[in-house]
């Protein structure tokens, strides 16, 4: 079977002490309970076990306002509960998960060595929202 990239690489955030962290916010009983049963680890191993078997590469990120800044203008703003973000400074309006696999992968290629932070030219009125 023929790769479908050349040199391929699975980005994930590294999610130690996630648990921790949202409970020093107190962000309430019930998503404290939510998120004291989410297997993180181990949907990371099986992701880990599955590209070792292909012999694709996991690299772990810095989680770090992935999805608070812009991957235009790299300002950093509260996006909140909002599932939409937009960025105050260059006007992007952008899917908030999508913002943030963005910024993940301009991370994960600079530390590569593989390319440069910027994005091509985009019009102000980018308005790109899942539905």
């Amino acid at each position: 079977m023929r790769p479908q990239f050349e040199k391929p690489i699975i980005a994930l955030e590294e999610l130690t002490h996630i648990r921790t962290r949202f409970q020093k916010n107190q962000k309430g009983k019930k998503l404290n309970r939510r998120m004291n049963s989410l297997p993180f680890r181990k949907l990371q191993t099986y992701i880990e076990y599955k590209a070792l078997k292909r012999g694709i590469a996991v690299k772990y990120i810095d989680p770090t306002h992935t999805s608070k800044q812009c991957h235009r203008c790299s300002t950093i703003t509260n996006v909140g509960f909002h599932r939409t973000f937009r960025c105050p400074h260059c006007g992007l309006i952008y899917d908030r998960d999508l913002n943030a696999s963005i910024n993940i992968t301009h991370r994960i290629t600079s530390s590569m060595g593989w390319g440069t932070r910027e994005c091509p030219e985009q019009p102000n009125d980018v308005s790109v929202v899942k539905t």
